[in-house]
C-alpha cells in the first residue's frame, strides 16, 4: 500500500520509494526511506499534505509525493 491510502496512527516500514531523482533525495534526506519506520499523523481535508512521523521528527508530505513511498505495516519487532 502506499502513504497517502493510509491511516493515522499506526507504525508503518518503508517497503519501497518509487519516486526518481530528486523527488527520491529528498524523501531519503528527510528520513523516509526503505527500512525506515514511520507514521501518518495526521491528514489534511480535501486532499491536503500528510504530516509524517519520522525518527523524532514530524514533516509534511503532499499526496502526491506521499503515494511514492510504499509501505507496510510495521508490528514493532
Amino acid at each position: 500500500m502506499d502513504l497517502a491510502s493510509c491511516r493515522p496512527g499506526r507504525p508503518l516500514r518503508v517497503v519501497e520509494l518509487t519516486a526518481d531523482g530528486r523527488e527520491r533525495r529528498r524523501l531519503t534526506e528527510l528520513g523516509v526511506h526503505r527500512g525506515a519506520v514511520v507514521e501518518v499523523v495526521r491528514r489534511a481535508p480535501f486532499g491536503g499534505p500528510i504530516a509524517l512521523r519520522v525518527g523524532g521528527g514530524l514533516l509534511a508530505l503532499r499526496p502526491g509525493n506521499a503515494r511514492r513511498v510504499i509501505v507496510e505495516e510495521h508490528d514493532g519487532g
